[in-house]
């Protein structure tokens, strides 16, 4: 059987390209070969192995040298790494994963070390409250990292280097790169530990220690400094959650009355 397909238009773009290898116009690779096992391999292991693969490069220098690629994004490089919103989307499968595998441990976890300390219905609420934020994972990431940007930029408020657009591709470089990893490194602790403290609070200190790491070599920022600005961001964080609480509790307690007047007002009128 012939093997060799002859090929004179790009597939991708339609150009001309019987005398060229690559596409002229789009860059797209001729493909003259039927397709088989081995060639299916090869391509894998091109595409996702390879130590020149974007995504490998990604990875790794997000951990050594974090600054080249968020500096090479918002500079313009968009062909050494994979860009923010498609690595953003690969940690939210990676968290969606995530979620699917440990839910159910999680949530025992959850019942043996608290059950002892909150009331059922508190457990229950904090049950329900794992539940929706694995269902919801992945749009209250996305909301979580312009909120994330916005503190960041106002802790850095007196450092001109970034902008508030530029600090959400920081976010969604920093936070997706050290989620998806810690994601896939808790799935064995999870099942291997008997302590929902250990599982529920470790990733903390490991996001915090990260994002601190990237901003200090973004930055260049002495240890110091970056330790300053850290409690900075946390008591700017604590803040935010507080005002969120009692925002909720205010809606809540307004509802509630509102619930309360309106069945009052229908029973007064019988």
């Amino acid at each position: 059987m012939n093997n060799l397909i002859t090929i004179t238009d790009c597939k991708n773009c339609g150009q001309q390209i019987e005398t060229y290898n690559f596409c002229p116009d789009c860059g797209a690779k001729k493909i003259t070969k039927r397709i088989t096992f081995k060639n299916l391999v090869i391509d894998f292991v091109d595409r996702f192995l390879n130590l020149d693969n974007s995504f490998i490069r990604t990875f790794v220098h997000l951990f050594t040298k974090p600054e080249e690629v968020v500096d090479g994004y918002i500079n313009g490089l968009r062909k050494r790494y994979v860009n923010p919103f498609s690595y953003f989307a690969i940690s939210v499968t990676i968290t969606g994963f995530y979620g699917f595998i440990v839910r159910d441990r999680l949530n025992e976890l959850l019942i043996s070390s608290m059950g002892s300390f909150l009331s059922k219905e508190q457990l229950d609420a904090q049950i329900n409250g794992l539940d929706v934020s694995y269902q919801y994972q992945s749009v209250l990431s996305f909301l979580l990292i312009p909120i994330l940007a916005m503190m960041s930029r106002l802790v850095f408020l007196n450092y001109k280097k970034y902008n508030l657009t530029e600090h959400f591709v920081i976010y969604l470089y920093t936070y997706s790169h050290i989620v998806g990893l810690i994601s896939l490194l808790l799935i064995p602790l999870i099942f291997l530990s008997n302590n929902y403290f250990t599982v529920a609070f470790l990733p903390f200190i490991a996001y915090f220690s990260y994002i601190g790491f990237a901003l200090k070599r973004l930055y260049k920022m002495s240890l110091k400094k970056i330790l300053i600005k850290t409690v900075l961001f946390l008591l700017i964080l604590t803040g935010t959650f507080l005002l969120f609480v009692i925002g909720v509790a205010i809606i809540s307690a307004i509802a509630a009355y509102l619930s309360a007047a309106t069945e009052a007002s229908a029973l007064g009128g019988l």
